[in-house]
């Protein structure tokens, strides 16, 4: 029976390995669906703490969460421990324990108000910020070009003002705009199935969500630069149809260019469905379990998904990991995923055959 293998260390702690010390761990990575601001990961593990165990993780601790197959190991969480609770055995230590918890990088930003950069180039405003807030990072480059904000404000808002403007994902701690994610965050290795074989991670649980229930569907949006000017539009056919159903957005943008449209067309389908599913690692085949360190935990990338309706037939689609859940016992790790389809980030590469039109231009965009 494959398995994975999990490994905390504390890096402030010269790399500490504290993994022996393990009853059990959780984390979350990612957001609720693909028009939500990134609030930053967190993680909560529970360790044994009968000789003062505790203090091999301190709170503002660095921590690093790894996770192997067969192979070498892959970073799949880090962040900085914020809060410690004692389970204190009671008539004896040999029962007690403690639970270390904590945010990531992006989280990182969140407490961080008033913050003030020193803006390098117009497509690094990432970059910037992370420079600017010690503890916090997400580094990446935009296509589009990017202001800071004129009033210094909070970094976690001022950083999803970068995203929600230039379209692209979140994968773990890197920003890939539009145009890098046909190159960097594809992976083929396996896909997403109700069967596991050697290139088939067998999803044990597996639901669809479509219509305003996933939080993703709107006919009009109204997007707003951080520093003034608006601008709004709407999907003309579709606002017949379904009424106007508008999203809200403000991004830093150094002048708003077509995410109006964006937004209010890639959202505009009310038969999208979000994919919510569970899988398990004792029920995966060996060979394919390998493929998740680096495919999955390390660096989340598109991802085949096949599924077959009641009474249909089986419908094979590109997904994005938006938010990633992971379980740990000794005896099993669970994986939960919420995924978005490829629509939703249509910042349509022209004559891109997965990521956009095989067209020179854009269609179904109103003014």
């Amino acid at each position: 029976m494959a398995t994975l293998t999990w490994r905390i260390r504390n890096l402030t702690q010269s790399s500490l390995d504290i993994t022996q010390y393990l009853r059990s761990l959780t984390y979350t990575i990612g957001r609720q669906n693909a028009v939500s601001p990134y609030a930053g990961g967190n993680f909560s593990f529970t360790m044994t703490n009968t000789s003062n165990q505790v203090n091999y993780a301190n709170v503002q601790d660095e921590i690093e969460i790894s996770v192997k197959g067969t192979g070498a190991y892959f970073v799949a969480f880090r962040g900085y421990v914020s809060q410690r609770e004692y389970q204190d055995g009671t008539g004896s230590a040999l029962n007690s324990t403690v639970t270390i918890s904590g945010i990531d990088l992006i989280g990182m930003f969140g407490p961080i108000n008033n913050v003030n950069i020193t803006e390098i180039a117009v497509n690094d405003l990432l970059d910037d910020y992370s420079a600017a807030v010690y503890y916090a990072s997400l580094l990446g480059f935009t296509d589009l070009d990017m202001t800071s904000m004129t009033t210094p404000n909070n970094a976690l808002q001022a950083v999803n003002n970068v995203i929600a403007g230039d379209g692209g994902v979140v994968s773990n701690r890197t920003y890939y705009s539009p145009k890098e994610m046909a190159i960097d965050v594809v992976q083929n290795n396996f896909t997403l199935e109700p069967t596991a074989s050697a290139s088939k991670i067998a999803y044990q649980t597996f639901s669809r969500v479509e219509g305003a229930a996933n939080g993703t569907f709107f006919t009009s949006s109204s997007v707003t630069n951080q520093n003034g000017g608006a601008a709004a539009t709407a999907n003309a056919a579709n606002v017949l149809i379904y009424g106007q159903r508008f999203v809200t957005v403000t991004t830093a943008e150094s002048s708003l260019s077509d995410t109006d449209d964006w937004y209010a067309n890639a959202f505009s389908n009310p038969n999208d469905y979000t994919l919510f599913m569970s899988f398990t690692d004792v029920a995966q085949n060996a060979t394919a379990l390998d493929f998740l360190p680096d495919d999955l935990f390390f660096e989340p990338s598109w991802t085949n998904v096949s599924f077959t309706p009641p009474g249909g037939s089986a419908t094979t689609g590109w997904y994005w990991p938006e938010q990633l859940t992971v379980n740990v016992t000794p005896a099993v790790t669970t994986v939960d995923l919420v995924m978005s389809p490829i629509s939703y980030y249509g910042r349509f590469i022209l004559d891109d055959a997965v990521f956009g039109v095989l067209d020179v231009d854009r269609l179904g965009v109103t003014e």
